[in-house]
């Protein structure tokens, strides 16, 4: 579907008019992107999507583009001179603007159209135009390439993009449903004559409706396990200190460089754009499956991990321990998750993602996210409207009442408290407040 997006991306940016609001550029770097680690669909798809919105702006031009200039001239006057050099400028080096307009800035946006205009031939026009095409993707795809491999130079000339261009393909990925249907809709609405359609707008309602369904299905049990990189887990030791997993707040804003950085950190997704919710527990062990299991919790389904049905999923509602919705700690969705006996809108639940070696004793660390869930509400995850829980901000008291039970039930473990990061406030780039510190499971 990724690919789709890209297509009506660089369509949009050759059509005229759209052009004026759609611009191709990221979508042709994220073309290059992907080709670096790859794929070469993505620049097939700009190809054929800039090809097709440059023969529809020409078929425009030539259907509507002398009526158009005529109302252009009669109300701006001073457009008459600038058509009439283009005209002269088609007639003496024609094949030399074709093939280079897209290398010429705002010029691309109405070259195609005026040359419909001008009744030049289709074949003329599509010979050279294709070429220039050619050129134009293949300079931006080049250099969405070259950013994805991160050669100094394009850094030098385009610094923290290559950063941001692979955030923006992984937007497209994640929002690629929500990304498509409002497309659909946009292109619906744009033809006046989809309005004298009876029941027209409760025939959109019942699209959109059907939509959001789709996109949940696509999501919680389709394309959950997208991200799931096997390579990262148990089997690949990371060698990280706990003393090193301090959470970065020299900045206000979630920069990508610090948001990678931000060790004690998950998100509801990869991309940018995401509240972050908080780590609060380590432990020291093979497994904290023991742990869980000696307290007494219950262990969870998760839409990553297990492949799910809808079946599944309403046997699972039944017996109220509904799947856990995602979090990605260092891009990675947790390895296992647990809960408390509980109602199907109230419960305390655990993630466990796995941290690598502790050098210092040679043990696996599992880093945990322990909160409470408060509720349901309907929420944008992804672009998409679904219904999750509402997770409660406070996680300290969650962390210390998880303290006491492994003190209680749990004799051979050993609990402290770590101070690891500064006191954190629940604001616009947090889902959630604490006092910095860390339950130590040993």
């Amino acid at each position: 579907m990724s690919i789709f997006i890209l297509l009506l991306g660089a369509f949009f940016d050759a059509v005229i008019g759209i052009n004026l609001f759609v611009h191709g550029e990221p979508f042709l770097l994220t073309a290059g992107y992907q080709l670096f680690h790859g794929s070469w669909l993505g620049v097939l798809a700009v190809a054929m999507g800039g090809f097709i919105g440059d023969q529809t702006s020409f078929f425009i031009g030539r259907k509507m583009g002398t009526n158009a200039q005529r109302w252009l001239i009669n109300w701006q006057p001073k457009t008459k001179r600038p058509i009439a050099r283009f005209r002269l400028l088609m007639r003496t080096k024609g094949n030399f603007l074709l093939m280079f307009a897209r290398l010429l800035g705002p010029v691309a946006w109405v070259v195609p159209f005026l040359a419909g205009s001008q009744q030049i031939k289709w074949q003329r026009f599509s010979f050279f135009s294709s070429i220039g095409l050619i050129l134009g993707v293949g300079l931006w795809v080049f250099w969405g390439y070259l950013l994805a491999s991160g050669i100094d130079i394009s850094l030098l000339l385009f610094p923290n993009v290559s950063i941001w261009l692979a955030e923006f393909n992984i937007f497209l990925i994640e929002h690629q449903s929500a990304l498509i249907i409002l497309l659909l809709v946009f292109l619906v609405m744009l033809s006046r004559r989809f309005w004298s359609i009876p029941y027209y707008k409760t025939s959109i309602i019942i699209v959109l409706l059907g939509g959001i369904g789709w996109q949940n299905y696509n999501h919680f049990f389709d394309k959950s396990d997208d991200f799931i990189n096997t390579s990262s887990l148990v089997s690949q030791p990371l060698h990280t200190k706990i003393t090193d997993l301090e959470v970065s707040q020299q900045s206000s804003k979630p920069l990508l460089n610090n948001r990678l950085n931000d060790n004690l950190k998950t998100y509801a997704g990869q991309s940018y754009g995401y509240e972050a919710q908080g780590i609060n527990i380590v432990f020291n062990g093979d497994n904290p499956k023991g742990l869980m299991q000696t307290i007494g919790w219950i262990e969870n389904k998760t839409f990553s991990r297990n492949e799910l049905e809808i079946s599944d999923y309403w046997q699972l509602l039944k017996n109220k321990t509904p799947p856990v919705s995602d979090l990605f700690w260092q891009g990675q969705p947790q390895n296992y998750a647990y809960q408390k006996a509980g109602t199907l809108s109230k419960r305390v639940h655990i993630r466990w993602w796995y941290a690598g070696i502790n050098p210092d004793n040679d043990k696996k660390q599992w880093l945990g996210a322990i909160s409470y869930d408060d509720g349901l509400a309907v929420t944008f995850h992804k672009g998409i409207p679904t219904l999750l829980h509402k997770v409660d901000a406070d996680i300290d008291s969650q962390r210390d009442s998880f303290a006491k039970e492994v003190s209680q039930h749990a004799s051979n473990f050993n609990t402290q408290l770590l101070t690891i990061g500064q006191p954190v406030v629940e604001d616009g780039l947090h889902d959630y407040f604490s006092d910095g510190k860390v339950l130590l499971v040993l």
